[in-house]
């Protein structure tokens, strides 16, 4: 059952309207319910598009249908303030007759640009009766803006005077979360809502807490499962509006003066469903988060973030002190959250300034400006820890000491976001329940190499793929198959592994120096085994060449092992990357700039890392159709013989440094 129902009624007359309709001509006829506001009243065209309900679409199930007649007017993309200037209000009060009733919700679109962009749709925030005029950028058309309580109390005042009664809903949640406990609207569209109800005599429901209370029964992981689709948190499912729309029956059936109440039917089944009501949380919580950085106050389920809020694990969030060389202009942004898979979405405005890149945990790079100067706002990020299965078992990978230091960020129970060259307007995280994941395994060649100017494929790979798909980077450099074993690395792998997964392994630059007895048919076996039990968790294993060394290009410098591997591919029947004979061909058609993509004879530069993260993904399309389909559309084309030149490369240069490169380095020209 509901802790409680909240819902507050602030009207008065409006039982002599009522009254009024029992002796009319239409005194037969069934009462109308109309319904305005927004998507998640009625999401598209009302009939369920791409899985999206509204809970004004199954309202009606919770009515006596020989009586209610629920008439839903919402539109998806409206704030407050469109719902009224595009002639929408009109067609809903149109239907209202004395005795009628109309629900409105509004809010999810109320705040972003007021004039410019191309969705001008703001209101003033708050409940005042200032205005402001402008003109509309995209129309050229003249306009006075009001409050967002202005709205609403205009549409009451509307209402009232054809004798129908107004109910103000506050907007329903987001699927976000901190800990255990829904955001609320509580602090803004929440509370001016109930404020033009008062203001106005209207009925006001606290829509925004009530259904909160029955998530947190639920819990977030069945909520986000059941309720929600990845990555939207904001709209729901058929389940989800049914939930929804049975809160917005139990907050009008608590009204105790309201004549609608008397209509609703009593159907528990609605806050009970199957779907959602005995669904165990096996994992620990996950919570979402919308953090502001350049709006003061809580505003649209967020937390405003000043420049100076330092992290501490009591706030949970914070900035990360580093000090950064000069010529760099990085921010490192943490938050506490399990590991798992989360959608990361940029919030930036059409003038605003933006991050040149993005990066996460140790220089992983998620996004950066393309040529054009657009920034990709959304990439799906990995995060873990030491634990293998469940941490009450004490079973860990086996961490060298630089992972708990240097390297700590790859293992902590926190996302790090780096920001090079400015901050997001928002940043929204949100767990990513479906999200495929896509594995690596190997060396310092692939490894998330955490202080410039060094630089592997591996942490490159993320900006070639689009939100969905998370890459999970376990390869550690210095690293050989035997000594990833030993140390838990696959373990922990297969241990997050699910069915639809994919796991791509390279090694061989450290293996070839294992001088032992069949150390080779060791090489063989491991790799051999592994791809096994990846199959055997219903994943897809990728087998990869190594690399050749800067000396490559004329020598060989790797032995067997390339060839070995070629071997475990065709007779495993494994997709097989032949990164050996890529790099072969890219390096000798670098020429004169191939310096530019090495640090010393084995290790890349960022430049480097991402030609050869360019030739692995190329291949990948033609490796795995399933995989494939998660590479961006603008997949640059592997060009073997006219590579990207160092100058058109765009990635700047992080605030971590290796402090023996900044003798031989400028970090102001890698910033470039």
């Amino acid at each position: 059952m509901m802790r409680s129902l909240c819902a507050v009624v602030f009207c008065s007359g409006f039982l002599f309207a009522f009254a009024d309709r029992a002796v009319g001509d239409d005194a037969d006829a069934p009462v109308r319910v109309v319904l305005i506001g927004d998507s998640t009243v009625k999401n598209g065209s009302g009939r369920g598009d791409g899985g999206l309900w509204g809970w004004g679409q199954v309202l009606a199930d919770h009515f006596d249908a020989q009586r209610v007649k629920v008439e839903n007017f919402a539109r998806g993309g409206r704030s407050s303030r469109t719902y009224l200037t595009e002639g929408l209000w009109d067609e809903a009060l149109d239907r209202l007759r004395p005795g009628d009733f109309v629900l409105m919700q509004f809010g999810h679109n109320d705040g972003g640009q007021m004039f410019e962009g191309d969705r001008p749709r703001a209101s003033i925030k708050g409940n005042g009766d200032e205005s402001q005029q402008g003109v509309v950028a995209a129309t050229g058309v003249e306009e006075t803006v009001h409050s967002y309580g202005w709205y609403l109390r205009k549409y009451v005042t509307d209402a009232q005077a054809k004798g129908a009664t107004a109910i103000v809903l506050s907007p329903v949640p987001r699927n976000m979360w901190l800990g255990e406990r829904v955001l609320r609207a509580s602090r803004d569209y929440g509370r001016w809502a109930s404020e033009a109800a008062e203001q106005s005599g209207a009925i006001f429901v606290d829509l925004n807490d009530i259904i909160a209370q029955r998530y947190e029964q639920l819990g977030e992981e069945t909520v986000s499962r059941d309720l929600f689709t990845v990555p939207d948190h904001t709209h729901t499912t058929r389940a989800g509006a049914r939930i929804n729309a049975a809160c917005v029956a139990a907050g009008i059936r608590a009204l105790s003066d309201c004549p609608l109440a008397e209509f609703v039917v009593a159907n528990e089944t609605e806050t009970d469903d199957e779907s959602t009501a005995a669904a165990p949380t096996t994992t620990r919580p996950r919570a979402a988060y919308r953090f502001l950085f350049r709006e003061a106050g809580v505003h649209d389920g967020g937390i405003h973030v000043d420049a100076d809020d330092a992290y501490s694990p009591q706030r949970g969030f914070g900035f990360e002190t580093i000090e950064a060389p000069d010529g760099v202009d990085s921010r490192y942004f943490s938050v506490d959250l399990p590991e798992g898979n989360y959608h990361v979405s940029l919030g930036v405005g059409r003038n605003s300034p933006h991050p040149a890149a993005v990066k996460a945990e140790l220089r992983r790079v998620m996004a950066a400006t393309d040529d054009d100067g657009r920034l990709r706002r959304e990439f799906t990020v990995n995060i873990r820890t030491p634990a293998i299965g469940v941490a009450a078992d004490g079973r860990t990978v086996r961490l060298k000491d630089r992972e708990k230091t240097s390297e700590a960020w790859a293992w902590d129970d926190r996302l790090t976001l780096e920001f090079c060259g400015g901050l997001p307007d928002a940043l929204t995280i949100v767990p990513e329940w479906r999200a495929v994941t896509l594995f690596l395994a190997g060396d310092s060649t692939v490894t998330d190499q955490p202080q410039e100017p060094w630089g592997s494929w591996g942490q490159m790979l993320p900006l070639l793929f689009k939100p969905g798909l998370a890459i999970a980077n376990h390869a550690e450099s210095g690293e050989t198959v035997r000594g990833s074993v030993g140390a838990r690395r696959f373990e922990k792998i297969f241990s997050q592994m699910h069915k639809g997964d994919f796991l791509l392994v390279q090694f061989g630059h450290n293996d070839m120096k294992d001088q032992r007895p069949g150390a080779l048919d060791e090489y063989r076996r491991n790799l051999q085994e592994i791809v096994a039990e990846t199959r055997r968790r219903g994943a897809t294993p990728i087998l990869v060449t190594s690399m050749e060394r800067k000396a490559g290009v004329v020598d060989d410098t790797l032995g067997e092992y390339p060839q070995t591997v070629r071997e475990v591919a065709r007779d495993e029947d494994v997709a097989l990357i032949d990164l050996q004979e890529l790099s072969r061909q890219l390096y000798a058609a670098l020429g004169d700039d191939l310096d530019a993509a090495f640090q010393d004879g084995t290790h890349h530069t960022s430049y480097g890392a991402y030609l050869l993260a360019n030739c692995v993904a190329s291949r990948l399309r033609d490796a795995d159709p399933a995989l494939a389909r998660w590479l961006v559309d603008d997949l640059p084309p592997l060009d073997l013989d006219h590579p990207l030149h160092p100058d058109a490369f765009a990635v700047p240069a992080s605030g971590r440094w290796d402090p023996a490169a900044l003798e031989t380095t400028a970090p102001s020209q890698a910033a470039e």
